[in-house]
């Protein structure tokens, strides 16, 4: 009898492990992890400036460009200062800056927490008030 409890044993521990599931690997890309805290499309260069921020309190910043994409890890410090500098000008083109009547051909797209924002090629103060930051991201990559 004991022998036989040993099969059954065996046999009942072996179809478990053969019907168990393996864990499946996690995604290091988990969108719900990743906060993006602004970007910058340039519609017509095809490219696209993305500052993010990871539930670990890490910041990386992104360039896309055409089918090609680079990241870059920066410092806390040095993130919150970009982003305080790109909301700082984002709020003064929507709000203080006066935007030109007419057909709009959009050069910036701009993207701030829920918030977005075309800016047209004719609206020359508010392409300077950006170009700034653009220049600046650039240089990054």
């Amino acid at each position: 009898m004991p022998f036989a409890l040993l099969i059954l044993t065996s046999f009942l521990s072996l179809a478990r492990a053969q019907y168990s599931e393996q864990p499946a690997k996690e995604s290091h890309t988990d969108l719900r992890l990743q906060t993006v805290l602004f970007s910058i499309e340039i519609p017509d260069d095809h490219k696209t400036y993305i500052l993010e921020r990871t539930s670990g309190q890490d910041y990386f910043l992104r360039r896309k460009f055409h089918d090609e994409e680079m990241i870059q890890k920066i410092a806390g410090r040095e993130a919150v200062r970009i982003d305080r500098d790109f909301a700082s000008r984002f709020l003064r083109c929507q709000y203080e800056i006066q935007a030109m009547e007419g057909k709009c051909i959009v050069t910036l797209r701009l993207r701030m927490k829920g918030e977005a924002q075309d800016i047209c090629g004719k609206d020359d103060k508010k392409s300077r008030e950006m170009s700034t930051i653009v220049t600046e991201l650039a240089k990054r990559f």
